[in-house]
């Protein structure tokens, strides 16, 4: 377990700027309790911008091979515990989809967890593969849904031929990418002419409240990259894909599920008490957490 310096995945600029200093401890290499829903510790990695084109990074990062462990090893019983409200989040991430692509057709959800989305878009009439690095996950994702295919492994490590999907889904997976360029030109030769892309992920620009003088971002360890609409704009022009649109992402969550994440946090222990409760987890909000939707097509010679 180590950590590596990283340059930019947008423009390959080493010019880096801190924004924010780390907060994980030094010496603490092991990046599992600090990742997925069911995290035991909060932090983050520093947090450099690039000079060049503005794209904030963590640097430096967890190494590729630690990465792809923690992954594959993952076991999130509170993503799971959110069931009920991740379906509504991907009934919601669907009605963005079917906006740009009305008529149901072959789906990929890469990154797929525990199949919320892919078991939504199958009830709406696509024929949908999930793909994941963790076991667990998929198991529970040919439970809940058996009608699907899911297969499990890394983006970089599948394969599919060409033209084998007409939409791509990346929901919470780009900003884990050690290296998005390769993943969405990966992804983008599986897809169809003309066919769609439609992602998430953690936007710079959209935390402006202030306080004493600093806007807050949310930060977290297994985010390595935090895009704004011309950044991703820019990786995807690269990429082969014309940004189409982009709006604020909201999700949904139990009061229990805020209260347990807000704990973690210095200052937030006193809300503990509260995720305890059973209406805390009955009642559910959904509000935006600093992310942004994005819907980009193939650009086809």
């Amino acid at each position: 377990m180590t950590l590596v310096m990283a340059e930019c995945a947008v423009c390959g600029g080493r010019d880096l700027r801190l924004v924010y200093a780390g907060t994980v401890p030094e010496g603490d290499l092991d990046p599992a309790p600090y990742f997925s829903s069911s995290r035991s510790r909060a932090g983050h990695l520093p947090v450099m911008r690039c000079v060049a084109c503005g794209l904030w990074m963590a640097n430096p990062r967890d190494d590729d091979a630690t990465l792809a462990r923690t992954y594959a090893g993952l076991e999130d019983r509170s993503y799971d515990e959110e069931e009920e409200n991740r379906a509504r989040t991907a009934s919601a991430h669907l009605r963005f989809v079917t906006r740009h692509h009305r008529n149901p057709g072959r789906l990929l959800d890469a990154g797929c967890a525990t199949g919320a989305f892919v078991r939504v878009a199958s009830a709406a009439g696509w024929k949908a593969t999930g793909v994941d690095a963790s076991p667990w996950a998929l198991e529970r994702a040919r439970e809940r849904c058996p009608e699907a295919t899911f297969l499990r492994g890394l983006i970089e490590e599948l394969e599919f031929p060409s033209s084998s999907f007409d939409a791509i889904t990346l929901w919470d997976t780009l900003e884990h990418a050690s290296a998005p360029a390769a993943v969405l030109s990966r992804l983008r030769s599986w897809l169809a002419p003309g066919g769609w892309l439609f992602l998430n992920v953690p936007n710079a620009d959209s935390w402006t409240a202030r306080v004493m003088g600093r806007r807050w971002v949310l930060l977290l360890r297994e985010h390595l990259w935090y895009f704004t609409p011309p950044t991703l704009g820019s990786l995807l022009a690269r990429c082969g894909f014309q940004c189409i649109a982009t709006r604020p992402n909201l999700v949904r969550f139990s009061i229990a599920a805020i209260a347990n994440r807000l704990a973690q946090y210095p200052g937030g222990r006193w809300v503990g008490p509260v995720a305890s409760r059973r209406v805390a987890r009955r009642l559910a909000l959904r509000f935006p957490i600093g992310e942004m939707n994005a819907a980009a097509r193939r650009i086809d010679d």
